[in-house]
């Protein structure tokens, strides 16, 4: 029984950090990116920070849980280029770096 218990705990700790694409990363730049013709996509340019994705970082509205969280995550990029605020951005579904749907500042 505790095999079990550990091996979904180890289970469960590695789905946790699944996605995070980036973590104390600089915004470079922030970019429309026609995608696909509908021109609602952004992209963010960034550098240093650790994680599989370094360059480009693209979020697409359709991966987006919502317009708003989408909305959200726009407004945060350019808080944090303005600002030159480290960045850590996520992927809820894998380490795909066109993918992102998630980014938070940080000093």
């Amino acid at each position: 029984m505790n095999y079990k218990l550990t091996f979904l705990a180890c289970l469960l700790s590695t789905n946790v950090l699944a996605g995070e694409l980036t973590k104390n990363a600089t915004v470079l730049e922030v970019a429309n990116h026609a995608t696909g013709g509908n021109g609602k996509n952004f992209a963010l340019k960034i550098e240093g920070g650790t994680g599989p994705c370094s360059g480009w970082v693209y979020f697409m509205e359709d991966k987006a849980p919502s317009p708003a969280t989408y909305n959200q995550a726009f407004s945060i990029a350019l808080a944090a280029l303005a600002a030159d605020k480290k960045v850590r951005i996520h992927n809820y579904t894998d380490d795909n770096c066109t993918g992102a749907t998630f980014i938070a500042i940080s000093r």
